[in-house]
């Protein structure tokens, strides 16, 4: 044995050496004084542990302990996620301009006299209020990235979503 461990010296302090180890120890305890000098501080320690006295608990201990720990346990409150609030904000708002957009494109391809009269009055509200928009997503460029900024917005939000189910999860593993 070259080198002797303080697990080693733990085990020949606590009488589990084999026959074959406990020569080889005491022979390396003889040759090496640091090994020896590290034993009687084992040696000591395991004395002063040995010694101490060792109170015993009471038979309900642990139900005291537990009847502690509920009635101090507080409920927590989710906090409201303001990122996922706005990410659900943005996306909504997307999908309504896309589908503003589509109704627009639809419509100026229809005749007006063959829709509906809530149809129609919907149309006039757009007209007056978003021309502006109109004039945005008239270009069908526009219209092929808005789409495909949706379907990605879309993908991003599905994740956040499980991301954030998959947390709470964990978290209400670990607080129960």
């Amino acid at each position: 044995m070259s080198k002797i461990t303080d697990e080693i010296l733990n085990k020949y302090i606590d009488g589990e050496l084999d026959t074959f180890e406990l020569k080889n120890v005491q022979a390396e305890l003889e040759k090496d004084n640091s090994a020896l000098a590290r034993l009687q501080a084992l040696r000591s320690v395991d004395n002063s542990l040995r010694q101490i006295e060792v109170d015993e608990t009471s038979a309900n201990f642990t139900d005291k302990v537990m009847n502690a720990i509920a009635l101090t346990k507080s409920v927590v409150k989710p906090k409201i996620s303001y990122f996922f609030i706005s990410i659900i904000s943005i996306f909504s708002a997307g999908v309504l301009a896309v589908l503003i957009t589509a109704f627009r494109s639809a419509q100026s391809e229809k005749n007006s006299t063959t829709l509906a009269p809530y149809v129609d009055r919907l149309k006039e509200f757009l007209d007056k209020n978003l021309n502006s928009l109109h004039g945005i997503f008239a270009n069908s460029n526009v219209i092929l990235i808005i789409s495909v900024l949706s379907l990605i917005l879309l993908i991003s939000v599905y994740f956040t979503v499980e991301a954030h189910k998959n947390f709470t999860k964990k978290l209400n593993s670990i607080s129960h």
